[in-house]
């Protein structure tokens, strides 16, 4: 199926279970990249929805890495359906195999599940892949993120608020100063489901708690928070 990505002038493909969805929107609408970074990573790019929503912030380079062969293959179509080949480049590998130095920014939607006798996985090993720490854990993950950046590189990421005490813990022991938390709520009276995250590689510890973003006034009618974001969209899978 060929879409429209929400709010943008870029197009994309993609199948039942591997479509970009609500996280990658907001983790897009959160990232601030300034005019002098060169190189952007996004890991577990999927098919390619964040790396098309940051060509249109930035001009640098943007290597999207996924381990996957399904979707690498889906965003190396979506790259070239929307011309950015000179721009973005997209790798089939597993990011902890990758060696890349001193980037200046990494960006990740990440596996939100830990895996324990209680999980529940999706049958379809693509799926469980991108939502459970079966390849990538969060642990793993931030490692090499401060591995990889440069001094006072950025790191951004979506993440559930119930695993936030961990999320602070593994930054504070990698290096990573949270610069920017931004809570995101199904309604005002829900508690938040995701936490937007914004780190700097030994940053200063000044943090900000950005004003929460209510999604939904009622059921099917978006917040105007919500509708800034989305451009009017509920079409989001």
């Amino acid at each position: 199926m060929k879409r429209q990505l929400i709010n943008s002038n870029l197009w994309i493909k993609q199948t039942r279970g591997h479509a970009f969805n609500l996280d990658t929107v907001l983790l897009a609408h959160f990232i601030k990249l300034n005019y002098k970074i060169k190189t952007v990573l996004d890991v577990g790019t999927g098919n390619g929805g964040l790396a098309l929503y940051l060509s249109e912030k930035t001009n640098a380079k943007i290597i999207g890495i996924e381990i996957q062969e399904s979707r690498y293959l889906q965003a190396l179509e979506n790259v070239e359906l929307n011309e950015l080949k000179s721009q973005i480049d997209i790798i089939n590998e597993d990011y902890l195999n990758t060696q890349y130095k001193d980037i200046d920014v990494i960006v990740c939607n990440p596996p939100f599940f830990k895996v324990d006798e209680s999980s529940n996985l999706n049958k379809d090993d693509s799926i469980t892949i991108a939502r459970h720490e079966v390849a990538l854990n969060l642990e793993s993950l931030l490692n090499k993120v401060s591995e990889q950046l440069k001094y006072q590189g950025k790191f951004f990421m979506i993440h559930r608020p119930d695993r936030l005490a961990e999320i602070i813990r593994l930054c504070d022991q990698n290096h990573l100063t949270i610069k920017r938390i931004k809570l995101v709520h199904p309604y005002q009276d829900k508690q938040a489901n995701h936490v937007l995250i914004e780190c700097s590689k030994y940053g200063k510890d000044q943090m900000i708690i950005e004003p929460a973003l209510i999604l939904y006034e009622k059921k099917h009618q978006f917040t105007e928070q919500a509708k800034n974001i989305m451009g009017g969209s509920l079409n989001v899978t």
